[in-house]
């Protein structure tokens, strides 16, 4: 189903109550993992920490101070000791299993979360209302978690989960958001993006691409993610698969999948192998095909620039298609390569009376665009170059009339624009580049 709903006009901001989430996007890393987090604050006082907000996970974890890897150092660290609010568990520490990142040694705990809330038009950072469930991960090491920009992750699963609490049921049954939702905007240009939690944000996204899509949860272990049918994959317009399993994870960076999935896509990107998977600059990658994805009725169509993604470490740019070992055939996960080009949303179970069942929605985003050409009516033009993440940019003003000539500018504007309008202001020097 791809019409707008009408029950969708019920969680907009402004009708819910909802938490909102500023999110920042660090530096991308060869471990797959998102490079989105969030800040929130733990315990009493608050411990401003980064947290993922995952819908791959059921677990709900921070790094605990008294985890003394390299691993863990890497990161900031919550001291449970340091909170007036923290009550331990007392079960004993146990090992969670994150499958091929390796186990986490974790102790159990509840302390209380500082949140950005918005309730009947007021805004404020309060805490919530009761402690949350947490893993205090004192232990885990390897290069994986090393690389991770967040401190911890916050879990949002497809199903219900008990222990640890997830953070969207938990806002739910606490009655701080009346719908189950997350709804997710990225912005990877500027680095900033946001999750609102219990409300959609009309103003990011385009209404008449609402796609909506049935959950078709995955049996056994891997229940928890948030799959939907990919109708067809393609690459290069010739088609990859069938009728497969896509599952939707906003703590993963690229595509993922069993060999036998990766491989057949790995070789048609790279023409069999007569391209590289790794390239120094991105005027290389106009040699590549684009991959398509049929969901419902809908294609997205990923350009070579979209499915590659550039590494802070080494500044080239490399194909974000890897193999994963564990995953079933037929089961493609994907993250921010694909989520970052989508506004997207995740209804739970129930919806609070949206939906019965778990569901998708993905839209396009809405980002007013400055740069490009602009022309008045006596026939001057005005270029303006890429924007950068303080809202500076330069270009030139092309005059027609009287002081015919190019001339440089300089200007500011809104580097984070909201709804279809840009706030803008420039500066024309008048010595003109043609002498």
């Amino acid at each position: 189903m791809t019409q707008h709903t009408p029950a969708l006009a019920a969680v907009h901001v402004g009708s819910t109550s909802f938490v909102a989430f500023a999110l920042v996007r660090g530096d991308l890393t060869d471990d797959g993992a998102t490079p989105w987090y969030a800040t929130v604050g733990l315990g009493t006082p608050p411990q401003p920490l980064r947290f993922m907000l995952d819908t791959g996970t059921t677990n709900t974890w921070i790094t605990d101070s008294r985890c003394t890897t390299d691993a863990c150092k890497a990161h900031s660290a919550f001291d449970a000791q340091q909170s007036s609010t923290f009550v331990a568990s007392h079960h004993g520490s146990h090992t969670v299993d994150f499958g091929p990142w390796g186990t986490m040694t974790v102790e159990l705990g509840c302390d209380v979360c500082h949140l950005y809330r918005e309730a009947n038009g007021e805004q404020a950072s309060v805490p919530l209302n009761e402690p949350m469930s947490i893993y205090l991960a004192t232990n885990y090491e390897g290069s994986q978690f090393t690389q991770l920009d967040c401190d911890g992750g916050c879990a949002i699963p497809a199903i219900r989960w008990k222990s640890p609490s997830a953070l969207m049921e938990q806002l739910w049954l606490q009655g701080l958001i009346q719908r189950p939702l997350a709804s997710f905007y990225f912005h990877a240009e500027q680095r900033k993006g946001s999750c609102l939690m219990g409300a959609l944000d009309p103003r990011r996204f385009d209404p008449h691409t609402v796609n909506l899509l049935p959950v078709t949860p995955l049996e056994g272990s891997l229940s928890y993610l948030w799959t939907v049918k990919l109708s067809d994959l393609a690459c290069g317009g010739k088609s990859l698969g069938t009728d497969l399993d896509l599952a939707l994870d906003t703590g993963s960076s690229v595509f993922k999948g069993s060999c036998a999935m990766i491989q057949p896509m790995l070789a048609a990107i790279t023409r069999g192998g007569t391209l590289p998977t790794v390239v120094s600059s991105p005027d290389l990658l106009s040699d590549y095909p684009d991959l398509t994805l049929t969901l419902g009725n809908r294609i997205y169509t990923l350009t070579p620039q979209q499915y590659f993604m550039q590494e802070e470490a080494d500044h080239r740019w490399h194909l974000g298609v890897r193999c994963l070992d564990g995953l079933p055939d037929g089961l493609l996960v994907v993250g921010a390569v694909f989520l970052d080009t989508v506004y997207s949303a995740f209804f739970f179970e129930g919806g609070g009376g949206v939906f019965t069942e778990p569901t998708v929605m993905l839209a396009a985003p809405v980002r007013p665009a400055l740069s490009g050409k602009w022309k008045n009516q006596f026939g001057s033009i005005v270029e303006i170059g890429p924007v950068a993440a303080d809202g500076t940019f330069t270009g030139t003003y092309t005059s027609s009339t009287g002081a015919t000539g190019v001339y440089p500018l300089v200007g500011v504007t809104d580097p984070a624009p909201e709804g279809h309008s840009i706030p803008v202001s420039f500066s024309v020097s008048w010595r003109s580049k043609e002498g």
